[in-house]
């Protein structure tokens, strides 16, 4: 385990927590490792990225990840049955200020298609840094809806 692996075990054990979305992983292959402990990191990341997504798992929930699919570098999921439910658990990094607006465009259609795939009757849960807006400037109202935070 590397040292953040062992802080970022720490902090989900403490926590309670099961399942994890982390972004900038920087890690450039798309597969899963046991990162230590009983949690397992599903990663996606490709050569020479600077981003890089992933989705740590705890022991409890191994056994219910039913599907994972990894689409890019910013977007994956899992799916976990529970409960008698299907959870579609994405982990996503949007493109942030500074990157074009293709990129930008092409994440959130991605991310809008694939959110839209999953059936009504299962539960979508989108986790991640998407960039959003900070501030109380109005620009791009019609996107984030003026619920910016701060001045």
């Amino acid at each position: 385990m590397t040292g953040h692996s062992c802080e970022l075990i720490e902090a989900l054990e403490r926590r309670i927590v099961d399942l994890c979305a982390v972004q900038e992983t920087r890690w450039s292959c798309s597969k899963s490792r046991d990162i230590g402990r009983g949690f397992k990191a599903l990663l996606c990341g490709s050569p020479r990225t600077t981003s890089g997504v992933g989705i740590i798992v705890s022991n409890r929930f191994h056994d219910s990840i039913v599907n994972d699919e990894r689409f890019d570098d910013r977007l994956m999921k899992i799916v976990v049955a529970a409960k008698e439910r299907l959870y579609h658990f994405f982990s996503a990094y949007a493109p942030q200020t500074g990157c074009s607006d293709q990129a930008k465009d092409e994440f959130w259609n991605l991310l809008d298609e694939k959110t839209a795939e999953v059936p009504s009757k299962d539960v979508t849960i989108v986790a991640g840094d998407l960039n959003g807006h900070v501030g109380t400037a109005k620009d791009g109202y019609s996107c984030h809806g003026g619920f910016g935070y701060g001045s």
